[in-house]
């Protein structure tokens, strides 16, 4: 049998276990076209550029307030940003998509599946003052030129009126822009701006696992997610995220018993090793299972028994921790 990788015994405290029933999870739902076709359109306005087309207001009519970030992981620290932006208007998370293509990155699977944001949103509502949490995506060519103050314009002129970013945000041409910079724009330019402090990541336990240049800051981030799933350590990667971690597989290319290709998986699954999991069905079921991971397949056992309640497209699976004869 394959393990999982060695954990660092440079701290002789156990972490705090992680919970293998989260409450309140929403049951899984796959995308359809059906669905996308339902979701809200991000812009009101059809004929003009996407970058320069008004956002879609509630009906309440409310401000819009845009939380700032990448929102891969959709951590803790996201969840805090859309937090603090529910407490100041109606929240949206804004993003910028196509970045690594523009700036020459390696393509990697998200953290959360594309299929699975929908889910963590709905986790997210009830501290977001039952808000409902949108998203909106902005091409990053569109506005990677731009001057800070250019960009914060450009927000308010598409109908925000509050922003909300980390204390470590950077924006602009060339990054020229930083947390004080934005708090300056938007005194200047009458859009309400609020700075959120990073989450500390660590626990006792954690010490030894850290991505690559971020031993001196060791907060909460997608970067640090990545490092976790990449280690195995599932349990830590859980406690960054406020949830276990969720990976979406693709029925298409999958055995009937169970096994499944890695190009099957639409997010970022776990480094080689058994897993204790738990299989999230369309239908809310929550069945245990062990997962193996394999440098060429994730297999679900007792699969027969896991997979009621899947639809025919795809299966939800959260980690939880080592399997017991890990």
């Amino acid at each position: 049998m394959l393990s999982p990788p060695p954990r660092d015994k440079s701290s002789s405290a156990s972490p705090p276990p992680v919970s293998r029933e989260p409450p309140s999870l929403p049951p899984f739902h796959p995308p359809s076209v059906s669905d996308h076709s339902r979701a809200p359109r991000p812009f009101a306005t059809a004929d003009l550029s996407p970058l320069f087309a008004p956002i879609r207001i509630t009906e309440d009519g409310g401000k819009i307030v845009v939380a700032l970030g990448k929102f891969d992981a959709m951590h803790r620290g996201h969840a805090e940003l859309a937090r603090q932006a529910s407490k100041m208007g109606e929240p949206i998370l804004m993003s910028f998509g196509g970045m690594a293509e523009v700036l020459g990155w390696e393509e990697k699977l998200p953290v959360v599946a594309p299929g699975d944001r929908a889910r963590v949103l709905e986790m997210w509502k009830a501290a977001c003052e039952g808000k409902t949490v949108r998203e909106h995506v902005i091409p990053f060519a569109d506005i990677r030129r731009m001057s800070p103050e250019e960009f914060v314009s450009t927000l308010k002129d598409i109908g925000v009126g509050g922003v909300v970013a980390g204390a470590n945000y950077r924006f602009g041409f060339k990054a020229a822009g930083t947390a004080d910079t934005l708090k300056d724009l938007g005194e200047k330019l009458g859009v309400d701006v609020s700075i959120v402090d990073l989450l500390p990541a660590n626990e006792p336990g954690d010490e030894g696992v850290y991505p690559a240049g971020y031993e001196n800051t060791p907060q909460v981030s997608s970067t640090r997610v990545r490092a976790c799933l990449d280690a195995g350590d599932v349990e830590q990667a859980a406690r960054l995220l406020g949830r276990n971690h969720s990976l979406v597989l693709r029925m298409a290319g999958a055995g009937g018993d169970g096994r499944f290709p890695t190009s099957t998986a639409t997010n970022q699954y776990p480094a080689i090793g058994r897993y204790a999991a738990i299989v999230v069905g369309a239908d809310g079921g929550r069945t245990p299972t062990t997962v193996e991971v394999t440098d060429r397949e994730i297999v679900l056992e007792g699969w027969g028994e896991t997979n009621g309640g899947n639809d025919d497209a795809n299966v939800c699976v959260e980690f939880v921790g080592p399997a017991a004869d890990a």
